[in-house]
């Protein structure tokens, strides 16, 4: 028994275990990331907010046990400005903030930082929170609810993304539809294509990243059935690729030419001409055209 105390108040044994504590730290950083850049789907809630909740548990008692070591300090100074971001970005959502922001006001008085130090940055990071959430809730009352993401994921359209048809063959896009609110008696959809491939699972649920995705159409929102985008296959610079049929229209998928376009640019080419939803992509519909031609040629040559 006295081995395992003397080995537990080991200086670099707790010098370990403080440096194990930044990856709590690092931690907070990636719940902040998936806050501001991606849509949260879980499979089971209160499982994931148990295995939460025991992870923050868990990082508070091992900052406790190391509270006097330098590190521990450092990152006890550090976790506040990390945990306002989660604040502003998941503003609403409780769950995932109170565990962390009881650990961090419980570890800034805890741990044994100079006290001078403590009064500064404490009254420093009181005013960040007090002035940022105060200005949040401000914007949000006076401008109407804040998207850092550039779409309101409040109004996605959840029967609409559970259709099989709107992810592409492939499996690396899908189609996804926002329906606005009742302006007058008109309401808009809008619907935009995100690429699969920058999700993130996270245990009992699936992180969609919304952050960058490509507006593919709007349209006036007359039912829930309405279906104008479609995946298609076509052709682009001679090599298939996927496209959507938008109302009929045929055009190239916008990720497909913002990756030429980078690509152009990289290699000092021409760049591609930017998405652009009035412009009708020609590559399937002139051959189809010119099929038709040919066919009524023939008729009536016989």
């Amino acid at each position: 028994m006295d081995k395992l105390v003397a080995f537990l108040k080991n200086v670099w044994f707790k010098r370990g275990i403080a440096l194990i504590c930044w990856a709590y730290t690092g931690l907070l950083l990636w719940v902040a990331w998936l806050s501001f850049a991606y849509r949260f789907e879980y499979e089971n809630a209160t499982s994931l907010f148990v295995l939460y909740l025991f992870t923050n548990i868990a990082a508070l008692g091992l900052m406790i046990y190391t509270r006097r070591q330098v590190i521990t300090m450092v990152n006890c100074m550090v976790l506040p400005p990390i945990v306002f971001l989660i604040a502003i970005f998941a503003f609403g959502d409780m769950y995932m903030l109170l565990p962390p922001l009881c650990v961090v006001v419980a570890m800034f008085f805890i741990n044994a930082a100079n006290e001078t130090l403590k009064t500064v940055l404490g009254t420093m990071y009181l005013l960040m929170y007090v002035i940022g959430i105060a200005g949040y809730i401000a914007i949000d009352m006076l401008m109407g609810p804040i998207s850092f993401t550039g779409v309101d994921l409040t109004k996605r359209d959840a029967w609409y993304e559970a259709l099989e048809d709107n992810l592409s063959p492939s499996g690396e896009y899908r189609i996804v539809r926002y329906v606005g609110d009742v302006t007058g008696d008109r309401r808009i959809a809008s619907y935009y294509i995100e690429y699969t491939g920058d999700d993130v699972e996270i245990p009992f649920g699936f992180c969609k990243k919304v952050l960058g995705c490509q507006h593919a159409h709007s349209m006036q929102y007359t039912g829930r059935e309405d279906d104008p985008v479609n995946w298609v296959e076509g052709e682009v610079d001679g090599e298939e690729a996927e496209m959507i049929s938008v109302e009929g229209s045929i055009r190239e998928n916008p990720y497909l030419i913002e990756v030429i376009s980078e690509t152009d640019e990289a290699e000092g080419l021409v760049e591609v001409p930017a998405f652009d939803d009035t412009k009708e992509t020609s590559d399937i519909q002139t051959a189809e055209a010119s099929d038709t031609a040919e066919a009524t040629d023939t008729a009536e040559a016989a």
